[in-house]
């Protein structure tokens, strides 16, 4: 118990340094408040003089989102160039990203290639927009293409290309890459229709019958939060069953990290993990991953995030600004300037260190991108020394 409670102070401290150094959107000033009289003699602006505390003082400034100091314009409105996924699926409208899965069913994913793409740490920026009801989406980073018509893993994440002339999922039956889909419904590879949820870690189909297993071994998190143990059950949109030896799914699905978004704003804003350990960091908690499949929970933040979320009404509602910092093993997710999930993660085994960067629609819906700048910030942090 003392070796759990110093890991968990470690990781108190590890999460406020990482909030501190990470967030870029507080600018804080030196100076003194407005109407204060100036420093005295030996005083420094800003400090209490030689003795004091020196260093940033009031007031903080909150800097525009659109502040794109540094960031890179990585989708240019117009084309999509270093961007691959679906061309049946995705199309560019008035400078967006547009995907609507009530005309084009199942899970989909348009992954960006140009340079940098497999990326370490780095913080995005993106606006998106959710139709009122049914979209299921979310933006996968530190993600790679585990299809078998690819193979990526962690250490390579596209993998191995696939044929140029392959743009669409009938495309890719035609050329005997994958499986024809099987209509929505039920039966096999049904698994990568719309409606195909998040799964509950150990999960199965709603109403089914519990499977006989053995009796579990005694869970490493007895006494912690949560236990991930069988949390790779079927999610969402999972690869797809084999049919006549041929894989099923979306050869363009993407797995790894997720800044998750649904029209319900249930999932808004948490750290999921496609074909992983799914659900992870809820919206408005501080969380970590702990080697055996452990999730703690460090704590909550202040206030309800949720209501940073502005309401959903497709293209006649207000673009959600969404905002990633990922640093190390630590990534904040945030939307319309405010904090909705922070997650350390401190399993070896099972984190990913670098990856490609998606853009994911599912369920019944429409989604629409814009505005998608990248600054990689993978260069160790300088600090100056006296």
């Amino acid at each position: 118990m003392t070796q759990r409670m110093a890991g968990r102070s470690v990781a108190f401290v590890t999460v406020t340094m990482a909030v501190f150094l990470t967030l870029p959107r507080v600018a804080q000033t030196q100076g003194n408040p407005p109407g204060a009289p100036a420093p005295g003699a030996g005083q420094q602006p800003g400090g209490r003089g030689g003795g004091g505390r020196g260093g940033f003082g009031p007031p903080t400034v909150q800097t525009r989102y659109d502040d794109y100091t540094g960031f890179t314009r990585i989708f240019d409105g117009k084309t999509f160039s270093n961007w691959n996924g679906e061309r049946d699926v995705w199309s560019i409208v008035d400078g967006m990203l547009h995907a609507d899965t009530t005309k084009t069913p199942g899970q989909h994913h348009i992954h960006y290639t140009g340079p940098g793409a497999v990326m370490r740490d780095f913080t995005l920026k993106v606006e998106a927009k959710l139709s009122a009801s049914g979209a299921n989406g979310g933006i996968q980073y530190r993600s790679r293409l585990l299809h078998p018509t690819h193979g990526g893993s962690v250490a390579d994440p596209f993998g191995k290309p696939l044929p140029p002339n392959v743009t669409t999922v009938a495309e890719a039956v035609a050329a005997g890459l994958i499986a024809a889909p099987t209509p929505r419904g039920g039966g096999p590879g049904a698994g990568n229709a719309a409606g195909a949820g998040r799964g509950a870690p150990g999960g199965g189909p709603p109403g089914a019958p519990a499977a006989a297993t053995a009796t579990p071994a005694p869970s490493p998190c007895v006494g912690e939060v949560g236990d991930l143990s069988g949390a790779a059950a079927p999610g969402r949109g999972g690869r797809g069953n084999a049919q006549g030896g041929l894989p099923g799914g979306n050869p363009w699905q993407v797995s790894g990290y997720q800044f998750d978004m649904d029209s319900d704003n249930q999932y808004t804003g948490q750290l999921y993990e496609g074909q992983g350990r799914n659900i992870i960091t809820a919206p408005g908690t501080i969380g970590m991953l702990l080697p055996g499949n452990c999730k703690i929970l460090l704590g909550k933040l202040p206030g309800d995030a949720k209501a940073a979320i502005k309401p959903h009404r497709g293209l006649d509602g207000e673009w959600q600004q969404i905002e990633i910092i990922v640093r190390g093993n630590t990534m904040i997710h945030m939307i319309n300037g405010v904090v909705m999930s922070v997650t350390v993660d401190d399993d070896p085994a099972a984190r990913a260190p670098q990856g490609i960067l998606s853009l994911q629609l599912e369920g019944s819906g429409q989604i629409w991108y814009r505005n998608v700048y990248l600054k990689p910030q993978d260069k160790s942090l300088d600090f100056p020394t006296r």
